[in-house]
């Protein structure tokens, strides 16, 4: 299936998030220290023409143009990658949350964000941003590595559409208080999904919890046995803190 194609499918996952998002990515904000310490990640910055071929550029104009400048926020492990974790912000951050660099660190992944590609920007160009980041990390030099896509909320439902559509790409996912439900019709990419490791976050607190639980059961009804959800107690519309995304890693990188 072509590039634009798989990327234009996923149009179907754009759907508005309740309002409560928004209270709660303002919570978010609120609990942010005014000043602030230096960012753990650095900008890099590239071109779709800088980043694809020549080719798969003539056909993702229709979602992004060639000449559009991405940003991403990036994080290199001390002692090398030995994985990628891209994120897909429901703001238009891609800042590495601070409970987790520890985690990255520790886990050696290598960290890559779009930024500008928040819940109010199209899924299909959110989809493009995560699969430039994954072009990102491959020109970095990173290249036959475990690949995890994640995302919180409207960014979690933008993992799941991706690691649906392009499984050829990413080992496993982490779906964080928000999924979509998608299985291809193509016998070849099912399998290829249900072969992939995922795992989905919500809680007793979250209000998308009931949505996450029918999803999860309906991916694991359609042969992906590999599926871990994570419903805590007293979670709520939030990110994991370091044990948590521990944890969600520990279960992607199990045989």
């Amino acid at each position: 299936m072509r590039l634009a194609t798989r990327v234009a499918a996923s149009h179907l996952c754009a759907m508005a998030e309740h309002w409560m998002v928004k209270l709660a990515l303002l919570a978010l904000t609120l609990e942010t220290p005014a000043l602030a310490a230096a960012p753990p990640t650095t900008e890099r910055s590239a071109t779709l023409s800088q980043l694809f071929s020549a080719s798969d550029v003539r056909s993702l104009g229709r979602t992004l143009p060639a000449d559009r400048v991405l940003h991403f926020r990036v994080r290199e492990p001390a002692s090398g990658p030995r994985g990628v974790l891209i994120y897909v912000s429901p703001t238009d951050s891609g800042e590495l949350p601070a409970d987790w660099v520890e985690v990255m660190e520790r886990e050696r992944l290598l960290y890559i964000a779009a930024e500008g590609f928040g819940n109010s920007r199209l899924t299909a160009e959110r989809v493009l941003a995560a699969l430039a980041a994954d072009r990102l990390a491959r020109q970095m030099g990173v290249k036959d590595a475990p690949r995890v896509i994640a995302g919180m909320s409207g960014g979690g439902r933008v993992a799941s559409q991706v690691i649906t559509h392009f499984p050829q790409l990413f080992t496993g996912a982490i779906c964080i208080v928000g999924a979509d439900y998608f299985m291809p019709q193509d016998e070849a990419q099912r399998a290829a999904v249900a072969s992939r490791r995922v795992v989905m976050l919500t809680g007793s607190r979250d209000f998308n919890q009931r949505e996450i639980q029918l999803v999860s059961r309906r991916y694991q009804q359609a042969g992906v046995s590999k599926l871990l959800l994570m419903d805590l107690p007293n979670f709520a519309h939030q990110l994991p803190d370091a044990a948590q995304l521990a944890q969600a890693l520990a279960f992607l990188d199990a045989n």
